[in-house]
């Protein structure tokens, strides 16, 4: 599973003032990204038998000799996907070449490795490329292809533009100017973080930059210096377990209304371009966004019925805002030139998509232009923003290495010969994308990442959905607002353990919470998303 950290660019790293859980924790130890909290850790019964207690050194013994003695991948997880994937090679089915479907073999067992995490996952990527090339399931070529895709390149520079927002200090004066207006009220203040989220993911396609690098130092503080709300006093109630949930749930929700507000986003345009969806940067926000902002809308509203905090006024959390921008003082001149390259970036990815004869730029281009900008303005510098933004490098590895194995197996036929042997044109096309859509979204239960859930399912579902009779234009939207659904546990995005590991939620709330949160997204989604898609003519 990821760190809490990763894809957070170094700047945004050496902004987080406050102490969080060591990232490499796992799950199994009670929390994604960092140690159970107090309350939620299991004591008494069963856990004292002997059986247990020697199963428990035993783990904990293994833990500590691949922590100090052997550093490199962890054997018995190597062994089992290896196992695993041995198993499969020898299973080829029929209407495949052995080839292909070694190709997916390599592929499937990233992905188990990407959940399970042998090594990180960049470390898990290399070593699958290795043995693709080795085993011969693909060429140097091959392999190599994914480095060379526009959308890959698309998200590195979008980070390196993000790293501005963070080492200009705009990200956070933004923030603090939502909070300022909406923060009198506790619904309020949750509905400027949701205002937040959306702002942000403009121009930061981390989940984890705009959470963990931004937000995360300001709520926390807020929180427990403001509010006296602190999970060590037993005052978790007070607001903070409420707005680690609605900040929780808007993350991953925001990360949908932009092309360019998450990584997996364009991941999936090019998914959709393989199946003959072209869509520009101006044509998801219009066609998605409206559909993500009425279920962002109700998410304060229905996570105070769930998680009912005992203040609702919050006159502090406006005060505090003041007093913040007091001190930040005046937009300073790297600001004020961040605030107009940005402007100017997203004019271009709205006139490009809106008049390509005019302006004949593709989204990469015109994230160029603007990583070129700041450079020569002085906003980024080479070695602090770009050439030390290991977030940024090790994105482009694993990113690269996901889209290629996923274009690699589109373009032998698999994700078609799977949709045939997956046949629901029994259904009717409307109920049929219900299924499917229900399905891909509570597939993020077995994934701490919403990009190797993208990689590993979207392209599959797209082609079952096709088949099966449902237009390709309402597929792949459907399927792409499925992704909103990283909020439904403490691991299933890689922002989240950052919060969990806060300890205002327990983890029995966090899941209760994301599924009522799921079932309500799902219903806007099969009601007003395929209405507003009808509207717009995508079923016919």
């Amino acid at each position: 599973m990821k760190s809490s950290e990763e894809g957070l660019p170094q700047s945004a790293k050496e902004s987080i003032s406050i102490s969080t859980t060591p990232p490499r924790a796992s799950y199994l130890e009670g929390a994604v990204g960092g140690a159970c909290p107090p309350e939620n850790k299991p004591t008494g019964g069963a856990l004292d038998s002997p059986t247990n207690v020697r199963e428990f050194r035993f783990w904990s013994s293994a833990r500590r000799w691949h922590r100090d003695v052997w550093p490199g991948i962890h054997i018995p997880v190597a062994l089992l996907i290896l196992a695993l994937g041995l198993v499969l090679w020898w299973l080829v089915p029929s209407g495949l070449s052995p080839q292909v479907w070694h190709t997916f073999v390599v592929f499937f067992c990233t992905i188990v490795g990407a959940v399970f995490e042998p090594l990180p996952l960049t470390g898990v990527c290399l070593v699958s490329i290795a043995l693709a090339t080795l085993t011969g399931a693909l060429t140097e070529d091959q392999v190599l292809s994914g480095f060379a895709d526009a959308a890959v390149w698309l998200v590195i520079f979008a980070f390196f533009i993000s790293s501005a927002f963070v080492a200009t200090g705009l990200g956070r004066r933004i923030c603090f100017i939502v909070f300022k207006y909406l923060g009198s009220t506790t619904i309020g203040l949750a509905y400027g973080i949701c205002i937040c989220g959306v702002v942000l993911g403009l121009g930061i396609p981390s989940a984890t930059a705009k959470a963990v690098g931004i937000l995360l130092p300001i709520i926390v503080p807020l929180l427990k210096e403001a509010f006296q709300s602190d999970p060590a006093m037993g005052t978790q109630r007070r607001i903070g377990i409420y707005l680690v949930m609605v900040q929780n749930a808007a993350t991953s929700m925001s990360a949908i209304c932009w092309l360019t507000a998450g990584a997996w986003n364009a991941l999936m345009v090019k998914f959709m371009a393989d199946a003959g969806v072209e869509l520009t940067w101006l044509g998801w926000a219009y066609s998605l966004a409206p559909v993500v902002l009425v279920a962002l809308a109700a998410v304060p509203l229905l996570i105070f019925a769930l998680c009912r905090p005992e203040i609702v006024r919050t006159p502090e959390a406006r005060t505090a805002a003041e007093e913040r921008l007091r001190q930040i003082g005046r937009m300073v001149l790297p600001e004020k030139a961040l605030l107009v390259v940005f402007i100017l970036i997203i004019l271009l990815w709205v006139l490009s998509s809106s008049l390509p004869a005019i302006f004949p730029l593709t989204a990469t281009e015109v994230a160029t232009l603007g990583v070129a900008a700041l450079l020569m303005l002085g906003v980024i510098d080479v070695k602090r923003d770009i050439v030390s933004d290991s977030g940024a490098f090790d994105l482009l590895i694993w990113f690269a290495v996901l889209v290629m194995y996923a274009a690699q197996l589109e373009k032998a036929g698999f994700w078609s010969w799977l949709s045939r042997k997956i046949n629901l044109r029994s259904l009717s096309p409307y109920p049929c994308l219900c299924v499917i859509c229900l399905l891909f979204t509570l597939s993020q239960y077995a994934f701490a990442s919403i990009t190797a859930r993208v990689a590993a399912l979207y392209p599959a579902f797209v082609q079952i959905s096709v088949s099966a009779g449902v237009p390709v234009q309402v597929a792949c939207r459907a399927l792409a607002v499925c992704t909103w659904a990283g909020h439904i546990t403490p691991y299933s995005c890689t922002s989240n353990p950052a919060y969990y590991g806060l300890g205002y939620v327990t983890s029995k709330r966090w899941w209760l919470v994301g599924i009522v949160v799921m079932v309500v997204n799902f219903i806007v989604l099969i009601t007003v998303g395929f209405g507003y898609w009808w509207i717009l003519g995508y079923w016919k």
